[in-house]
């Protein structure tokens, strides 16, 4: 209820008013004793011209309150008075009714003490008004001998303040010539430490910055206080400050290795104290402690123009890991060209390969020895380079070289085979600078695979803020101007190294998400026919196929979007299978209703020889490994121009392939291999999410359902430590440690009889950082895994057998075949809209006589193709060219009530006048990267359906569910959703389960949500992992150990000969007698040994790369531990879960194709002996106990713990079969 206040005295704040009016409230009879203070909201109107008063809305949580109050102290005869100075309050009822989101604020948030709060408003303008007075900025460079060498100066008239509201310190230089003001903003997030002391050279008082990550640079008018006045009278939008790559022209040669480490020089004493209460009250911790200074022109002009014209010189793979070194801000200029002479006699010696291998190695050695936790403010607390070696650049390059161990994996970068991973360079375009990673292996597409000789002329090239995370701007920043001005600007006259240029050639969609896009350079191809041609950007897109005139999408060439998708089919991740023969593709019509809406909506078939065959091709490049005993039904694939899903059709003759109009976008009649993106073998489990959960809820599903299923999720995940069979079973829950297949290793530990490994330290921090995972994705995303429930692909009935509203679902479950039957729930994310879920009926078993009878389509759900409309197409707009959806009988999560399904008209294409070029399409991405609003859409539906007594059926959430179909379409159709279309919240405050997890919920910025997902964040304590930091100083302690030295082999062979084991080590000594029911436990070689240390050495190189180059945060310390590789998982928290998520499967994908690598060396080809096998896989374990607490031994313990048990179980079946093995695609 709204109360109109008047007689209210001049200069009344509304914190006196609040204080007075809390006397009243929170007594009797409005309060009781136990009560928590009720909430109100007090709104000061702008004061009337020649009014001797002021005038107020006061806001109470309910009318009945209200009532209450105005019998007391309402107008004409109030029974108690309210005075205020010498005035009488009056107050009486208002003629409008209260603003929804203020009235929502008071019943909703709890009462804030007005005392604390204008203390706090008091503090906030206090520390704003401090200003430090400086006259010098210096970037330079933070040398290992505790100096810091100047490289760029200026001579100014600048202040540093600090703006509480984003935490970030300013620098504003006041050039009033040029009629603005340039702008070094520093967030407290980004400071490594920071000092205030007087330089004891020149007695100078100094302020010194060390940083994770260049600050950023900006520009604002000099008149922005005027036009801050004009915006207000005219309501004008502000202007916004522009954002830079430097600080000015002169600073950009020098910002992308510079940036680093800034020195101010105040203009006096009194300023240095300043800052110094700045800081304190700012709560930022700073030291006292002043760097020795010298100009020793590092990254002068002509010895980085020394630098260049020696790249150039070198092959380009050598020359990418020079520019990888320098742009990791590892060495300077000056030691780059000391590392000159060291590194050609290297390329001298040894072939480009493996100088370019070398010098990878030594970026990740220098990582770890230069500045892993190094702090010269507080040299007694952390390892110095000091205490490693003498910190000189080029006898670190000696040591390194000396112990590097090169053996190349099976996947070698000048692999001859085709079908391997190819060695993917990585390039991170960030607004300073740019970030140079690789080769990383990855899973190959199309184009990969035809120029596979030639994969270092190829880039991946992301666009990332300086923090590695996605690009965002403040709404002060004109964020569209500098895109177009750094990224646009690339894309379209591409990327300069010394001595290598690239040109923008395309993306994937999932890259596109991630602001990612691949770059080529022009090279010479040799054919499978030994012709010779010259390749660049424009020639590859050409080979492609034919995206005009088609006579099924006419406008395809007009729409730069559109077409830009039709490529990137080309770049989508698969694996090659087979290739059919044009007479074995059959064209058939789309299943269709009565308004022309296709039930067959990307989905052909493929007959069940044709299924085998594809399914036996996969596996053969699997190599050595065991064989699934069935082949999938089901393949997401690219062939020729078209792409979709391939259902098993037992009907179908032969090697046939049928393909339908809905699935072919462009004609590429020469390419008949197909192409498998995804092979359905197995079903997904089924998690629930927010949205889905929200949604639920809304329908009515009672909390108390999702409350129970998130209990038994945390009571799984706390006895997961109780016996390695559970431990197991919450990591393949979980999909966690799967690179390294500790699911099957401690599955295989625990049938020896062997307990939890308490006593083994690297299992109890893996189990540490696997619980935190799994509490941390319950807590955040509500991923709470649904027993009895899949996650499984859409396909047709082609038959016709199923009705409408009918499903049919065949799983290979752990208890066996299991078909669904019933009511059953069924969903596809993201759900949004009320009719986004819906209930169907599973037929269950298949009945005798019908086509599910002879084939099952297991682990699919097969959609019925009769009926008024496609039911995948209610479930978000569905359809059946790889979607998968959500299915559960469970009866608990059935929604007593559904909606009709959303019915959009497709996204309106944006065309151009003329047939599109990849600059067209350049300036689409540019374009997306500022426009694409789709995460901010379903945020902002979650948050209102939170905030809004509607639920899920406010208009808001509606609109926004219609605003989501277009952003969905927007890479297709090129036409955004401008961000002034989405509804605002409903009010300020967010929701609870919205705080970042790197914010407090107790900044009065959140309110206790009472919906589901906020009762669910609440009921999950999530601890900080108290093991990670302790983890990462042992890492870091035993980096250089043992394990990670050449000169240990002898000590190696040593332990052998001494047959050295381990004392009281129970899981050795049962994997001990298990071998040796096999082979001799005792027998070894020197040669076998040797052979498998140079293994060993390469693993350790390259997981340590790993570790360096997917760590979350941007510092140059940076570096995952061992145990967060394994388990593949990421403890640091992180304000953009989508980039941890990323970062994790990229992890996981380099660390499972490194473990594939190490387990084809040590299992050998086919035809490799098992006793050879075993005794081989058996070494490498008794090797890694060897090497303690090195880095990478452990987890080469259990990689090789794996090989063990793996040929162990092909033992096994030779002894029940009583003969060779061979795969039964039945």
């Amino acid at each position: 209820m709204e109360v109109f206040m008047t007689n209210i005295p001049l200069g009344t704040s509304n914190f006196k008013l609040k204080i007075e009016l809390a006397k009243i409230l929170h007594a009797p009879p409005f309060a009781t004793p136990t009560a928590l203070p009720m909430n109100f909201e007090i709104y000061l109107f702008p004061r009337r011209r020649r009014s001797p008063w002021q005038y107020a809305a006061l806001t109470l949580p309910s009318a009945r309150i209200g009532e209450v109050f105005l019998q007391l102290y309402g107008q004409p005869n109030p029974r108690h008075i309210l005075t205020v100075g010498n005035s009488r309050i009056q107050f009486q009822r208002s003629r409008n009714a209260p603003r929804r989101e203020v009235l929502e604020q008071v019943q909703r948030l709890p009462f804030e003490d007005p005392h604390i709060a204008q203390a706090r408003e008091r503090e906030a303008k206090e520390l704003e008004a401090l200003s430090t007075h400086i006259r010098t900025i210096q970037f330079g460079w933070e040398c290992r001998d505790q100096v810091f060498s100047i490289e760029w100066e200026k001579s100014c008239t600048a202040d540093l303040i600090f703006v509480d509201e984003q935490r970030e310190f300013r620098v504003k230089v006041h050039s009033p010539l040029a009629q603005e003001t340039r702008i070094i903003a520093i967030r407290a997030s980004q400071i490594g430490w920071a000092s205030a002391a007087v330089d004891p050279s020149s007695g100078v008082p100094t302020i010194f910055f060390s940083l994770s990550n260049p600050p950023s640079f900006e520009t604002e008018s000099s008149n922005a206080g005027l036009f801050d006045s004009l915006v207000g009278m005219l309501n004008l939008p502000p202007p916004k400050r522009q954002k830079w790559s430097a600080f000015d022209p002169s600073h950009e040669a020098l910002a992308p290795y510079t940036s680093l480490a800034l020195r101010l020089e105040a203009a006096s004493l009194d300023d240095l104290r300043t800052f110094r209460k700045l800081t304190r009250m700012a709560h930022i911790n700073i030291d006292d402690f002043a760097y020795r200074v010298e100009r020793r022109g590092l990254f002068d002009a002509s010895v980085r123009e020394e630098c260049a014209l020696w790249a150039m010189r070198l092959p380009w793979i050598v020359s990418f890991q020079v520019e990888a070194l320098l742009r990791a801000n590892l060495v300077d200029f000056k030691e780059m060209r000391r590392l000159q002479r060291p590194i050609e006699e290297v390329l001298r010696r040894e072939r480009k390969d493996y100088t370019a291998a070398l010098l990878r190695e030594f970026i990740g050695q220098a990582k770890s020895l230069f500045w892993y936790g190094e702090d010269p403010v507080n040299q007694e607390r952390t390892h110095q380079p000091s205490e490693l070696f003498s910190g000189d650049v080029v006898e670190l390059f000696s040591m390194v070289s000396a112990k590097f161990v090169y053996r190349p994996l099976n996947t070698a970068l000048n692999t001859a085979d085709a079908t391997a991973p190819f060695h993917c360079l990585r390039v991170t375009v960030t607004p300073t600078t740019m970030h140079l990673e690789g080769p990383f292996p990855e899973r190959s597409n199309r184009v990969m695979r035809e120029y596979y000789r030639s994969q270092d002329c190829f880039l991946r090239v992301s666009f990332q803020d300086e923090n590695r995370l996605q690009l965002r701007f403040d709404r002060e920043i004109d964020g569209r101007d500098f895109v177009n001005r750094r990224i646009k600007e690339i894309l379209l006259k591409g990327i300069e190294f010394p001595g290598a240029h690239f040109d923008f050639l395309a993306y994937s969609q999932s890259a596109l998400k991630e602001h990612a896009v691949w770059f080529v350079k022009p090279f010479a191809h040799t054919d499978d026919q030994g012709g010779r041609h010259f390749i660049n950007a424009a020639e590859i897109i050409r080979s492609l196929g034919t995206f005009s005139n088609l006579t099924f999408d006419r406008t395809l060439i007009r729409c730069p979007a559109r077409y830009a998708a039709r490529i990137s089919q080309a770049f989508t991740a698969t694996d090659a299978s087979i290739t059919v023969d044009a007479g074995q593709i059959i064209f058939s019509s789309d299943i269709k209703d009565s308004l022309g809406r296709a039930f067959t909506d990307g989905v052909g078939t493929i007959s069940t020889q044709l299924a085998k065959d594809i399914w036996r091709a996969l596996q053969e490049n699997k190599r050595r490994g065991r064989r699934d005993r069935t082949y999938p039904r089901a393949y997401q694939v690219r062939f020729q121009g078209s792409k979709g899903v391939l259902s098993v059709d037992h009907t179908l003759p032969g090697r046939s392939i049928l393909l339908r109009p809905s699935m072919i976008k462009f004609e590429a009649p020469n390419s008949r291999n197909i192409e498998i993106a995804r092979a359905f073998s197995k079903p997904s489990p089924y998690y629930l999410n927010r949205p889905l959960i929200m949604l639920l809820e809304g329908l009515g599903v009672p909390a108390r359902v999702f409350q129970t299923l998130q209990e038994n999720a945390v009571r799984d995940v706390q006895a997961s430590v109780e016996s390695l069979e559970q431990s197991a079973r919450l990591l393949e829950c979980h999909g966690l440690g799967a690179s390294f297949r500790l699911t099957s290793v401690m599955l295989g530990l625990h049938k020896l009889g062997v307990g939890p490994l308490d006593d083994d330290e690297f299992w109890r921090q893996s189990m540490d950082f696997a619980v935190n995972h799994v509490l941390r994705e319950l807590k955040h995303k509500a991923r709470i895994p649904v027993p009895g429930g899949w996650t499984l692909v859409g396909v047709a009935d082609v038959h016709g057998y199923l009705e409408e509203g009918e499903i049919f679902v065949c799983i290979d479950s752990p208890e066996g075949v299991c078909y669904l039957e019933g009511r059953t729930l069924i969903s596809r994310s993201p759900t949004i809209h009320p009719g986004d879920v819906q209930v169907v009926q599973a037929i269950g078993r298949p009945p005798p006589g019908s086509p599910f009878e002879r084939e099952s389509l297991r682990n699919t759900v097969v959609f019925s193709t009769k009926g008024s409309r496609p039911l995948p197409s209610y479930l978000g707009g569905g359809d059946l060219d790889g979607d998968e959806y959500n299915i559960t009988t469970m009866p608990e999560l059935l929604p007593p009530r559904t909606f009709d399904p959303a019915n959009y008209d497709p996204a309106q294409r944006r065309l151009v006048d003329h047939d599109s070029t990849m600059a067209d399409v350049a300036e689409f991405v540019a374009e997306y990267i500022v426009s694409d609003t789709l995460g901010i859409i379903a945020t902002t539906w979650l948050i209102i359906a939170d905030q809004s007594e509607s639920f899920i059926l406010d208009p808001d959430c509606l609109k926004l569910a219609a605003l989501h179909s277009d952003a969905v379409d927007y890479p297709k159709s090129g036409q955004p959703v401008p961000i002034e279309h989405i509804p605002r919240l409903h009010r300020k405050q967010k929701p609870d389960w919205n705080a970042p997890e790197t914010a407090s919920v107790k900044n009065g910025k959140y309110y206790e949500s009472n919906r589901a997902i906020g009762k669910l964040y609440r009921a999950i304590d999530l601890p900080a992992p108290k093991t990670v930091g302790r983890t990462a100083r042992t890492q870091q302690e035993h980096m250089g150990d043992v394990g990670d030295s050449t000169g240990a082999l002898p000590a190696i062979l040593a332990r052998f000969r001494e047959n050295w084991w381990p004392e009281e080590d129970e899981a050795f000594d049962a994997v001990y007698d298990r071998v040796a029911e096999f082979t001799a436990p005792e027998v070894y070689d020197d040669a076998t040994v040797t052979s498998i240390w140079e293994l060993y050495s390469t693993y350790v190189s390259r997981l340590r790369s790993i570790c360096a180059d997917h760590a979350l945060q941007s510092s140059r310390t940076a570096m995952l531990t061992e145990e967060e590789a394994v388990v593949g998982t990421i403890v640091a928290n992180c304000s953009q879960p989508r980039k941890r998520k990323d970062l994790m499967a990229q992890l996981r994908e380099q660390t499972a194709i490194l473990v594939g690598d190490v387990r084809h060396e040590l299992e050998g080809e086919e035809d490799t002996p098992h006793n050879v096998v075993l005794r081989r896989s058996w070494i490498a374990f008794r090797m890694a106990g060897m090497t303690g607490k090195a880095f990478g031994g452990r987890s080469f313990s259990w990689l090789a713990l794996g090989a063990i048990f793996d040929v162990i179980k092909e033992f096994e079946e030779l002894e029940r079969a009583g003969a060779l093995g061979y795969v039964n695609f039945g």
